[in-house]
């Protein structure tokens, strides 16, 4: 059997992952604001494109999830690939506000499937610390992110817009050719062997076998997706926020460039916070570490909405913000622990259809509160307070029966 192939597998998930919420994902916050500020656009104007993006991510997830499962996964990958690089090389083009609406709706199809496509072939080629290699698998996003948004603030400023999408949109689907290349989604596809070897396969239950083969959710599932949405999911609505952080800077009165430093602060926190999560949740287990987080983050929000303007405590706080980052790590570790391999895409990707429509409003309301109050102040507050629910809520998971299948 081939045991090195695991790890150019790996490296086909980095750079998968990385095409997608590295570039095409995190650069966006820094790339909207350069274009409100040379257009004129106010941030309601361009919200559609969040809020559109959120959407279809969401609604997505039917689709794409059963793609993935019936179809080639390199032929998957690399249409997800084309979603991502043309949502922003397609920017270039845009003269009106509406137009920003099919960069929305190609942006929402390719994030999808970024966190999706990722865990099935970790929780494939890895049997053992798969939290570890999931961390490590997704950290390039951060990476990626730290370096290029001062980069890209500063070409904004010199050489416009307009150019950096094209560049933009052209590195993503050039970094995502390169991971499809590399993709494999199980390892006895090629003859090869997983690390830590093959699992002991575990005989199923006529009963499970039948909940199983159903799309649609039994109660129980149900009520996992349910409390998820509310508990671990909140990590993913401080997400929102990092894409408004460059607009909130120039609020303050500061050039794009700090906008571009904020963001860069925010990936340090990303990367930083899916290596440690990772470690930590194979140690204590994924439920205790998003508690964790979720107290990190909303200390965050306090920081931001209580210091907004000193700069030290804006840059320390954006590190925190940063951890945000780890939701789709979260959700994909408790979505290991709880449904079964054999229909993983199926129930994961119900889950995060769930959790993702809890987004699907927040651009709009950001930006309508910003617009009225010309402050994120109350939003931060609000953010913090959803931070510190979710922790409350995850205290209850042994009372509610929801723990016992995803913690060991």
């Amino acid at each position: 059997m081939k045991k090195n192939r695991v790890w150019l597998v790996f490296l086909g998930c980095m750079l998968y992952y990385g095409s997608l919420m590295g570039l095409q994902y995190n650069c966006a916050g820094v790339l909207i604001s350069g274009i409100m500020s040379a257009e004129g656009y106010t941030s309601s104007s361009l919200s559609g494109f969040f809020t559109m993006r959120n959407t279809i991510q969401a609604l997505g997830m039917l689709v794409t999830a059963r793609l993935l499962k019936e179809k080639s996964i390199k032929a998957v990958s690399l249409g997800i690939g084309l979603c991502s690089g043309a949502s922003l090389f397609l920017m270039s083009l845009y003269n009106a506000s509406w137009m920003w609406l099919i960069s929305g709706i190609l942006a929402g199809l390719a994030n999808s499937l970024s966190m999706l496509l990722t865990t099935t072939v970790i929780n494939a080629w890895f049997t053992k610390k798969k939290g570890t290699f999931l961390s490590l698998a997704t950290v390039i996003s951060g990476v990626l992110g730290m370096v290029l948004n001062p980069i890209v603030s500063r070409y904004i400023e010199s050489s416009g817009w307009r150019s950096a999408a094209v560049i933009l949109g052209l590195a993503s689907f050039g970094m995502n050719l390169a991971g499809t290349l590399l993709l494999v989604k199980r390892p006895e596809d090629v003859d090869a062997e997983p690390y830590g070897g093959f699992a002991i396969p575990v005989d199923k239950t006529v009963d499970e076998k039948k909940r199983s083969s159903s799309w649609l959710p039994t109660w129980h599932e149900l009520k996992i997706y349910l409390f998820v949405l509310l508990s671990v999911s909140m990590t993913g609505k401080g997400i929102q926020m990092t894409s408004y952080i460059p607009q909130y800077s120039t609020a303050l009165g500061y050039p794009l460039e700090i906008g571009g430093k904020l963001t860069s602060c925010i990936m340090i926190g990303n990367f930083t916070a899916k290596i440690l999560f990772g470690l930590v949740s194979d140690w204590i287990g994924a439920w205790k570490s998003v508690q964790v987080f979720l107290a990190l983050l909303g200390l965050s929000f306090f920081l931001l909405a209580t210091f907004g303007g000193v700069l030290p405590v804006m840059f320390a706080a954006c590190v925190l913000l940063g951890f945000a980052y780890m939701s789709g790590l979260g959700l994909s570790m408790v979505a290991v622990e709880i449904f079964d391999k054999e229909h993983f895409e199926e129930q994961y990707s119900r889950n995060s259809m769930f959790a993702t429509i809890m987004t699907i409003p927040l651009p709009f309301i950001i930006s309508y509160l910003f617009d009225l109050t010309g402050s994120f102040r109350l939003i931060f507050y609000a953010f913090a307070f959803l931070m510190y629910l979710g922790i409350f809520l995850i205290s209850l998971r042994y009372k509610l029966g929801i723990v016992k299948r995803s913690e060991t």
